[in-house]
């Protein structure tokens, strides 16, 4: 993809556009927002363009295609008898997000903390969601040893994980206006976590539960890797975006919402054209 950046980055942009839709009716499908709307969505959308990093193909963007899916199945689970199937399905998925973007292992145990969550997880139905992420990586194991390669998959899998990141970045300008971004998410999530604990009904408390589950997991998939990898917050984006939604709902209807979301835009461009600007800048 880095020989066709044009291709790279319409795939990206076609990447996104089906992660927020994703993400939109996730909402939708289970009233997390209380009536139909587009804000989810929208919001998927403007994060997953917060850095520069997220405007090419890469294995955690693909990733984080996953991550709706699996929180859907999750969700399904809610308080009803028989989701062996489901369960199951929920663990498939995780588990493929692994096999393409590694440090996405976190969110296996986010699932299994969601599943608790949402459900009285019974041992028979712990066994069928361990059975459900082993599969995909039986698959991947054995495509490795038809290959030739079977001992490399371990390495691949498990290679640099459980590490934690060196924080030597390069704090170039691009470096640090990625970081400024990072803080106004950071801080529109502490601004908008009082309101989300707050929610009323069992269902909408369960979901915020598993959604923080998710987050603290993405989180965690980006600071215990080895290496700082700004495309690796990407798998966060889903969680985040919708606990922000869920803050701030009471919010869409102010005059300043709108006026926050015009500097958050402008500021999301800045980002994109950085390297282009910054040149010029030291002539002025």
């Amino acid at each position: 993809m880095k020989t066709f950046p044009m291709i790279s980055a319409i795939t990206a942009l076609l990447l996104v556009f089906v992660q927020a839709f994703a993400v939109n009716y996730l909402a939708d499908e289970f009233r997390i927002m209380g009536d139909r709307n587009w804000f989810p969505g929208l919001i998927y959308g403007i994060s997953a363009s917060a850095f520069p990093e997220y405007l090419v193909v890469s294995a955690p963007l693909v990733a984080a295609t996953i991550v709706p899916f699996g929180l859907m199945k999750i969700f399904h689970a809610f308080q009803k008898p028989n989701v062996h199937s489901t369960i199951l399905d929920s663990g498939l998925w995780l588990s493929a997000g692994c096999l393409i973007y590694p440090p996405m292992v976190w969110l296996l145990v986010a699932g299994f903390a969601g599943l608790s969550v949402v459900r009285v997880f019974r041992l028979k139905e712990m066994f069928i969601y361990a059975f459900g992420t082993l599969i995909p990586f039986f698959w991947g194991w054995l495509w490795y040893f038809w290959t030739d390669r079977g001992s490399e998959f371990r390495e691949v899998q498990m290679g640099g994980l459980f590490q934690m990141v060196n924080f030597n970045i390069l704090w170039k300008e691009i470096g640090m206006l990625n970081a400024s971004m990072l803080g106004v998410y950071i801080l529109l999530l502490l601004l908008a976590l009082p309101n989300v604990l707050n929610k009323k009904g069992i269902q909408i408390q369960k979901y915020v539960g598993v959604l923080l589950w998710f987050l603290v997991a993405g989180i965690f998939s980006v600071a215990l890797q080895g290496s700082w990898h700004w495309s690796s917050w990407i798998v966060a984006v889903t969680p985040l975006s919708l606990l922000l939604v869920l803050g701030c709902q009471d919010f869409f209807k102010k005059w300043w919402i709108e006026i926050a979301h015009l500097v958050i835009l402008a500021f999301i461009l800045i980002l994109q054209y950085a390297n282009h600007l910054l040149p010029y800048l030291q002539y002025l």
